[in-house]
């Protein structure tokens, strides 16, 4: 690991690290967090809309008090910061597969978001979110980020989380009324039609982004509903 490393692109590396789940890079450009995983653009810290946008279009779906939600990958911790912004939530678990993104998700992060781990009702889990057992008609809302959707994975095996038993299995999941979303930064209309053809019907929403600071764009947000 290496700190505060300037490169030619203007960016500053803060950290190089190899983990078991493979090799991490953090840098800073113009006063933003960028993390790389394996080579792909993971996430950064002027990602901060759509992050949000993906746990408030989920939860404004939902009509119930005492929710649980379940959210895959905490990223920066924007959408666990507009998780817990829902008066009705009980708690959040959190499935996070690598620790160094909680590392330095309390060292550099936390402030930008409220220091959503803090809260008492944030349960984290350090583990794949494919091998975290999910009871049946237990959570309110799920919430996916775990890579840049599902045409653009960080690693291979991460296609499982996109498959049609893995919609079945987290739709299951659900309390009935409840809602699973997506977050991808692609529009990708062969998971659409995957997704709906699980739950029955999907809606695909963009929602409008920083794609590089002070450039924006957009991502979509996918969204299916479990059976009342």
């Amino acid at each position: 690991m290496s700190e505060s490393d300037p490169v030619p692109s203007g960016r500053e590396i803060i950290a190089r690290v190899t983990t078991t789940t493979g090799d991490w890079q953090l840098q800073r450009r113009a006063g933003h967090y960028e993390i790389i995983c394996n080579g792909v653009f993971l996430m950064a810290s002027y990602n901060r809309e759509s992050d949000r946008q993906l746990a408030r279009l989920a939860l404004n779906r939902v009509r119930r008090d005492d929710l649980t939600v379940l959210i895959g990958g905490l990223g920066i911790g924007y959408t666990l910061q507009a998780a817990l912004e829902d008066p009705r939530i009980r708690w959040v678990e959190v499935v996070e597969v690598e620790p160094l993104v909680l590392e330095w998700h309390r060292r550099f992060f936390a402030p930008l978001c409220g220091h959503p781990l803090d809260d008492v009702r944030t349960r984290v889990i350090v583990s794949d979110l494919m091998d975290v057992p999910l009871s049946t008609r237990s959570f309110g809302a799920i919430l996916l980020d775990t890579d840049n959707g599902p045409d653009w994975l960080v690693t291979p095996d991460n296609a499982r989380i996109y498959a049609p038993d893995a919609a079945e299995r987290f739709l299951n999941a659900l309390m009935p009324g409840g809602v699973l979303a997506f977050w991808s930064a692609d529009r990708v209309s062969e998971f659409a039609a995957m997704l709906a053809g699980v739950a029955g019907r999907v809606e695909e929403v963009e929602v409008t982004d920083e794609i590089a600071p002070g450039r924006s764009g957009s991502a979509w947000i996918y969204l299916a509903r479990a059976q009342a």
